[in-house]
């Protein structure tokens, strides 16, 4: 996780992509998390964007990569 505080992720947006990691849709994160799917859609795009990536697989990947999952 401190490769993603590194990168400017909130605890919110840490927990959100450890859900995308293991395969959940917006929708599945916002009822996990209990958020609405367009909390975990907006969610979702912040972290790509502070990542740098854009797609959910590389967000994934990046994850994987820094230990964050």
């Amino acid at each position: 996780a401190d490769a993603a505080a590194a990168a400017g992720l909130t605890k919110r947006e840490i927990e959100v992509l450890r859900l995308l990691v293991e395969g959940y849709s917006d929708k599945e994160i916002g009822e996990a998390l209990f958020i609405s799917h367009r909390t975990a859609m907006t969610h979702v795009l912040n972290i790509l964007n502070k990542l740098g990536v854009n797609s959910r697989t590389a967000a994934a990947a990046w994850a994987l990569r820094h230990g964050v999952v």
